[in-house]
């Protein structure tokens, strides 16, 4: 499938979605809001994906953010603004398979969306992270509700009441935990990829509920979270991964996983 707005890709069972409107710092516009679910979802369906990266083309931005001058259309068929009309991100469609988030540079606003919904985000050297909302009137509101899972509450209040007064840069943000790597610029990819090579080897169906069992654990207590972890565990238990992993493992060779259904 091919986009406007984003280049999609698939290799050696590694998905990358970039962002590709350097020239607007990759801000996302009307028609890359519609094109992420449709990417996302492709990446869903995919067999032959396992995880994906989602990245910028260009050195300077990551994501600035929604483009103020071609905005997101965020309305209903009644013209009312509704929260499920953000779908840009992983976890905002629902997407159970690993997601890394590669940062090339300045995550802005809206931007920090893909930050707060990956599973592993590594940095450039030159990354810096700040929201700008308050700045211009707006309510920084969901991003910072996203982070605050993420990384300590007054790292996500500062960042969102200071309104890019300040801005963090890689090391900063490696330190309150809102990246776990830096690397350099030219090797932001690559170490990507290396990552997601080590991800790609696993049963795909035990990747998805391992990440289901963990993000679903953060919206509710520690007893909910627990059954349903637990229940995660006893549908995999009954998937064909599990015998082929300890068959696999006795037989010394490499195991045969089952493709991942998004409905398992």
């Amino acid at each position: 499938m091919s986009f406007s707005t984003l280049n999609y890709e698939v290799d050696d069972g590694v998905a990358k979605i970039t962002l590709n409107r350097p020239n607007q710092l990759n801000s996302v516009n009307s028609v890359m809001s519609r094109e992420l679910p449709e990417a996302w979802n492709t990446f869903n369906n995919d067999n032959s994906a396992i995880v994906a990266i989602i990245s910028g083309i260009g050195k300077k931005s990551f994501c600035s953010g929604a483009d103020l001058e071609d905005l997101p259309d965020m309305n209903d068929d009644i013209g009312k603004a509704t929260l499920e009309s953000i779908k840009w991100t992983s976890m905002q469609n629902n997407i159970w398979k690993p997601v890394i988030c590669a940062v090339n540079g300045i995550v802005c606003g809206g931007g920090l969306h893909f930050v707060a919904d990956s599973d592993i985000v590594i940095a450039s050297e030159n990354a810096t992270f700040f929201d700008t909302h308050v700045k211009v009137g707006l309510v920084a509101g969901l991003e910072p509700v996203g982070l605050s899972r993420k990384i300590p509450l007054e790292s996500v209040l500062r960042m969102s009441l200071i309104g890019g007064g300040e801005r963090l840069n890689a090391e900063d943000a490696k330190n309150i935990g809102l990246i776990s790597e830096i690397v350099k610029q030219e090797n932001l990819m690559t170490r990507a990829i290396e990552i997601a090579n080590k991800i790609k080897v696993h049963s795909p169906s035990a990747l998805a509920k391992t990440k289901k069992a963990i993000w679903q654990s953060k919206e509710v207590g520690l007893t909910e979270a627990l059954h349903f972890a637990w229940n995660l565990i006893s549908e995999q238990n009954q998937h064909p991964d599990f015998k082929e992993g300890s068959k696999s493992f006795i037989e010394k060779r490499l195991p045969n996983w089952k493709p991942y259904k998004s409905d398992e």
